[in-house]
């Protein structure tokens, strides 16, 4: 290696690899640049090269034949990379380091060498503009000036590169299907073409002032900018009147500052051009001082608008939701942190209300997403019309969405504006011709009585939020410590379950269910329960909280498949006649997939047969966005031999029609009802009803809580097909189910509910 490599070579190359600009071609606009210094500097040659691992690339280059680069060894850059600063070599002859160059003893035989490193980040020194001639000479302070000023146009170049692409990232990573955001990509890219296309030599010029005779020579890249003919005489006057008056005076006392004081500057302002059109450009300025005055001002114009326009739109579009406008996630954690801090400075309090649509999923579900985006965007419109102008709506992602109240008088006011929303979003949104409901729940917090930063009030609303749903929905819930002791309790369990099913604490006990005109045992139900180190024997009324993790449901579902088919197994092997046994599957389960394939797997491994299974689901799982997956799922099995039981049938919200549209063999009556049967004349109705809806549909009945020969000889009376219950049996150890049937006297169970029904009668 006959080269010097930088000592954070490494460093220097992950920054050039990470621009990602070495195979894109040459830039229009650097090649401009590097006409434009050969014609300052009246120099034959100007390139600008990168420098890879072992090798130079051109980005750009003018005054020789197009070429892709030169080897390391060959590349005046390698040497420039060195230093913080232009490298200067008057004389390549007179120089050791260049002696041998093939381009000094070779063609072009450079005799003259200027070099500006260049660098997007301090110290990492990517690659260079070079300057070269075949003739050695001297540079003026002033024409390294503009050396640097030109470095700097090109840094600034490889800088929208990379905004450019951080804001293709994020374009890449936003929804497709969103009509929003495909016109903002469209107008996105049609802007940076239109940038590519408009960064040519005529967005850059160069300027000169001469102090003495008040002078202004402009490079005909100043007089494109302008919009005016090049060549024609100019003046300061006519400089000026191009720009706004308070931008004017802006100029005129910071040139007027840097006359007095000697300092350079740099100047961004609106421009108006001679069509008319306003503009924004950036402004350098230079000074060359002799003795005790300065001689001449000089430097560079540069057309910044679309650099800044591409700017202010990919800052806008990371801090907006694409959908409905509103602030994200990020933006509003901003603004609730300055909210806070105004707070703590003025004494005031500030509400962070998160609400969450309450229908949101069914919409998306069964009228798809375009429907849901309408809703959406729906809700964003009615919230941001509740809140006054220095409060922020914003969508934090899917249905959620949080309002910020800034500067309020008291924490109840947070209260009356969440009932002013709810209130807004209670009517119905049409959407072709369907009524959506737009309700949701909300959750609030206020500052600094729940939280003093974002955070916590962020958590804290979360938890009231939480509240809210459990709630029944459509309210609006304010935070309370207690609630934070609740959810760790929640928490605390949850984790404890996981623990649980790792030891095998979790275990089926099982009830029978009862012929009422026989009086034998038909099957059994399979029912959860935890045999807990401390406490003992639990049932779900003690854990049942944590079926709403979807993950942890599917878990005790599957442990409790895999212990039911092996205690019938074990049954089977004992030669019980035991009929069948029930199993409850969970919404989660279906929504996991592959239901079907897993219990019948599990029969299949365990060598029961299908018909020995009773599949149990409650009415609510015939709802939402798994019903198709659901219908599916127990039509497979029904095609098995599974049978299939609607549990807890009359009260969840599912329709008759759904006794037809998926195969049920029983319905089963929820003890709500059969409790107070021989009482309540509504519960003794209702039980009539769904045992003749049964008969009817040819379904079989099964009464669950049967606790007193009356109820069981009413339930028998009324056309009953089974029973279960105290009356009959608690449920029982896997263990103890063999000497409960070889134990049972049907007979005795049949008299029994015959004798009843003979002293009611």
């Amino acid at each position: 290696m006959n080269y010097p490599v930088p000592e954070n070579e490494a460093e220097r190359l992950a920054e050039l690899y990470a621009l990602d600009v070495l195979n894109s071609g040459r830039s229009a606009a650097l090649n401009g640049i590097c006409l434009l210094a050969r014609q300052v500097l009246n120099l034959s040659f100007a390139c600008v090269g990168l420098v890879d691992r072992d090798r130079q690339w051109f980005m750009a280059q003018s005054g020789f034949e197009e070429m892709e680069g030169t080897t390391r060894e060959d590349s005046f850059s390698t040497w420039t990379l060195l230093g913080p600063d232009v490298l200067v070599v008057p004389d390549t002859r007179a120089d050791e380091r260049f002696l041998s160059n093939s381009f000094v003893t070779g063609d072009p035989h450079i005799r003259f060498y200027v070099g500006a490193p260049i660098a997007l980040r301090p110290g990492l020194n990517i690659g260079s503009l070079c300057l070269f001639d075949p003739e050695p000479r001297e540079i003026s302070d002033e024409q390294l000036d503009v050396v640097r000023h030109l470095s700097n146009i090109i840094v600034d170049q490889f800088r929208l590169h990379e905004a450019t692409r951080r804001a293709k990232r994020e374009l890449e990573h936003r929804r497709t299907g969103q009509s929003l955001l495909e016109m903002q990509s469209r107008e996105l890219w049609r802007r940076q073409t239109l940038l590519a296309q408009t960064e040519r030599l005529a967005k850059v010029g160069g300027w000169e002032f001469d102090v003495a005779s008040e002078r202004l020579t402009w490079s005909d890249g100043v007089y494109r900018i302008y919009g005016l003919t090049p060549g024609r005489e100019t003046t300061a006057e006519i400089a000026l009147s191009h720009f706004p008056p308070e931008a004017r005076q802006q100029f005129l006392r910071k040139f007027e500052t840097a006359l007095d004081h000697r300092e350079p500057f740099e100047i961004e302002l609106p421009f108006v051009n001679a069509h008319g059109h306003h503009r924004l450009v950036r402004k350098s300025c230079e000074l060359e001082v002799d003795g005790n005055g300065v001689v001449r001002a000089f430097g560079i114009l540069q057309d910044i608008t679309e650099q800044k326009e591409a700017e202010q739109r990919m800052w806008h579009m990371a801090n907006h939701d694409a959908l409905t406008g509103l602030p994200n996630r990020g933006l509003m954690r901003d603004k609730l942190d300055a909210a806070l801090r105004r707070a703590r400075r003025s004494g005031k309090h500030v509400g962070v209300l998160l609400a969450d649509l309450d229908q949101f999923k069914d919409v998306n579900d069964t009228l798809g997403h375009d429907a849901g985006d309408a809703l959406l965007i729906e809700a964003a419109r009615r919230l941001s019309n509740c809140v006054r102008e220095v409060d922020t709506v914003a969508r934090l992602g899917g249905d959620e969405f949080i309002i910020l109240l800034t500067g309020i008088d008291g924490p109840q006011e947070g209260m009356v504006a969440a009932q002013r929303i709810l209130a807004a979003l209670s009517s119905p949104f049409v959407y072709r011709r369907t009524a959506l409901s737009c309700r949701a729940s909300i959750g609030v917090t206020m500052a600094p009585a729940h939280g003093t930063d974002p955070s916590t009030l962020l958590k804290n609303a979360d938890i009231a939020l939480y509240r809210a749903k459990a709630a029944g929905r459509g309210v609006a819930v304010e935070y309370d410590p207690q609630m934070q002791q609740a959810t760790e309790s929640r928490i605390q369990l949850s984790a404890r379950v996981r623990l649980a099913l790792e030891n095998g604490e979790f275990l089926p006990y099982y009830q029978p269910k009862v012929c009422l005109n026989t009086g034998a045992i038909v099957g059994f139900e399979a029912l959860l329960r935890w045999r807990h180190p401390r406490k003992g024997l639990l049932g779900p009324q003690e854990f049942g909280q944590v079926f709403e993790d979807a993950d942890l449901s599917v878990a005790i579902g599957e442990r409790l498949l895999a212990l039911t088919t092996r205690d019938m197994a074990s049954w089977m092997e004992l030669g019980c006649s035991f009929g069948h046994v029930a199993l409850n599957v969970s919404s989660p389960e279906f929504a996991r997939g592959e239901l079907p394939e897993r219990i019948l797997s599990a029969l299949d491994s365990a060598g029961v047969p299908p018909e020995r299974l009773v599949v149990e689901v409650t009415e609510t799982v015939f709802l939402g966005r798994t019903a198709q997956t659901v219908r599916q799922s127990l039509q497979a099995l029904h095609q098995a031999g599974v049978f299939i039981a609607l549990d807890d049938f009359g009260t969840g919200y599912a329709s008759l029609s759904h006794l037809k549209q998926f195969p049920v063999d029983r319905i089963k009556i929820d003890r709500s009802f059969v409790h107070d049967i021989e009482h309540d004349i509504d519960d003794a109705a209702i039980v009539r009803a769904v045992i003749n809806l049964g008969q009817s549909l040819g379904i079989e009945t099964v009464a669950e809580g049967v606790e007193t020969p009356a109820q069981a000889a009413y339930l028998r009376s009324n056309g009953c097909d089974f029973a279960q219950g105290f009356l009959y049996s608690k449920a029982l150890p896997a263990a103890r189910v063999p000497g409960l049937l070889k134990g049972w006297n049907a007979k005795e169970v049949a008299l029994q509910a015959s004798a009843s029904l003979d002293r009611a009668v």
